[in-house]
């Protein structure tokens, strides 16, 4: 792979067959936004799009959990015309007509590296109960309505994180010679690695999600990645076995070059599944996951790895016999992207299948028995799972009722509910119905309105408290919170 420089802007070429590909990334992702700029990089690419000439055969774009990123395929000609433009719109952002653009901009097109509906998806709430309202924890949480984004505030965002320093241009060729790339000066920004609550063993507790999940962080290592594949295969025969409707999802985060958090997401292949059934599934996984640490991986287990290790990959097109998708044109250079960006990259590159043939059970049951101390499994609100050797980690609960304006249920959803909810000068307090107390602070409190129903978020703890019965409350919490803190759950 060779390296170079164009107008300050890092460019990494290497050859791979067909016609030329590129990706222009950006150091830039939820760990430069806060609780109340949610969406703020989404709304640069959105500006940006609304500008694009696209003269590219094919073009893309993605704002992950890791970067933002520009994609493109075409001639020569074209993707040095369509990157120079991307360039030379960043640099005049915001655009005369900024409330026109933003009120057009589609906050369902921003995507969060796998969090589908974040607010009910368990990698959503196992990350916001890791590292609560920063970096990856916010992914969770719905974007601030676009329109209240001022000017200055996106002027300043796009100073900062979308500059040449902070770029990198990873292409299938060599840069063609009229490529130019005239985006602001600015120097690569680092990200500090994001610390997660102090927790030591394992430990489940329930959310407003649906389904289940299973979250731990461990080294960056293509072996872990190994080991994740195999619990997930015998997860998934564990579970068609039980007859449940759920199939597992592989998770990954890059922190930083020595630390990333995995994951494994049970999702539902129904609309609508059963809490029992959610939890019944939560007990496979951890089971699955204590009897490979307790037995390691069997020869099956590597034999199967080494073959997927040795097989070329088969791509999307090549199943749907169409031409090559973008996408999977630079696939291997965006990780050689994010290790300049980041110094590490989301997905290790697999190890050769000789390292994997000397891998033994003994240095799996290593390798896994470090996931435990930072282990979490999130289950449906009303589970009670039963998961040996993990300590079940509640939301914080008082018994003191703060005072202020107390709100009960409306009268049709009143019968069987002995709650309140208590709206003081600086806190919302939800009181269920054997006087457990869970206190929001109105300067950490989020209130969504999401298909129909209205939820009490704290960000602090990463959980949510559904309050659609407190209707007069709803008002109320409307005329006291901030704006910016109402939001409305955009489906992604």
């Amino acid at each position: 792979m060779q390296r170079r420089e164009i107008d300050g802007v890092t460019v990494l070429e290497e050859k791979i067959p067909g016609p030329l590909a590129g990706t222009l990334s950006f150091g830039c992702d939820p760990r430069d936004e806060d609780l109340d700029t949610i969406g703020l990089t989404h709304v640069v690419q959105e500006l940006v799009l609304r500008a694009e000439p696209y003269v590219a055969d094919q073009c893309t774009e993605m704002t992950a959990l890791s970067e933002t990123s520009f994609t493109a395929a075409g001639s020569p000609v074209q993707i040095a015309e369509h990157f120079a433009a991307i360039c030379t719109i960043l640099n005049g952002l915001p655009p005369a007509d900024l409330a026109d653009a933003l009120a057009d901009a589609d906050p369902g097109d921003r995507y969060l590296g796998g969090v589908d509906d974040g607010l009910h998806d368990p990698w959503g709430s196992l990350l916001a109960r890791r590292y609560g309202p920063r970096g990856p924890g916010l992914a969770r949480w719905p974007v601030v309505d676009y329109r209240l984004f001022t000017a200055d505030e996106i002027g300043r965002h796009v100073r900062t994180f979308f500059t040449a320093g902070n770029a990198v241009l990873a292409l299938t060729a060599a840069a063609p010679p009229a490529m130019r790339l005239p985006l602001p000066t600015g120097p690569r920004v680092t990200h500090p690695t994001p610390s997660g609550r102090y927790q030591s063993g394992p430990v489940w507790y329930a959310d407003q999600v649906r389904g289940a999940g299973l979250a731990f962080r461990a080294e960056p290592d293509a072996a872990a990645i190994m080991l994740l594949r195999v619990l997930m295969s015998r997860v998934d025969t564990a579970l068609a076995r039980a007859g449940l409707p759920y199939a597992s999802y592989p998770e990954f985060l890059a922190l930083d070059a020595a630390l990333h958090e995995y994951g494994l997401i049970l999702r539902t292949r129904q609309k609508k599944a059963k809490g029992s059934d959610a939890a019944t599934a939560a007990e496979i996984l951890w089971a699955e996951m204590q009897r490979l640490i307790g037995e390691g991986p069997s020869q099956a287990d590597l034999d199967r790895e080494i073959a997927f290790a040795e097989a070329p990959p088969v791509t999307l097109s090549q199943l749907r016999k169409e031409p090559p998708d973008v996408l999977e044109r630079v696939g291997p250079l965006e990780s050689a992207a994010q290790r300049e960006l980041f110094g590490t990259t989301e997905f290790v590159p697999p190890d050769p299948p000789d390292r994997l043939r000397r891998f033994t059970p003994e240095a799996a049951r290593d390798l896994m028995a470090g996931w435990l101390s930072s282990a979490m499994v999130v289950v449906p609100h009303g589970t009670r799972p039963a998961l040996p050797g993990t300590a079940e980690q509640a939301c914080p609960r008082g018994s003191v009722q703060p005072s202020g304006e107390v709100y009960r249920p409306a009268l049709l959803k009143r019968l069987g509910s002995n709650g309140v909810l208590i709206v003081s000068s600086d806190s919302v307090a939800t009181v269920d119905g054997d006087g457990d107390v869970h206190t929001v602070p109105l300067a950490d409190a989020l209130l969504i309105e999401w298909d129909g129903r209205f939820l009490l978020a704290h960000p602090g703890h990463g959980c949510v408290t559904d309050i659609s019965s407190y209707s007069a409350a709803i008002v109320r919490l409307r005329s006291v919170l901030r704006p910016r803190r109402v939001r409305q759950e955009h489906r992604l």
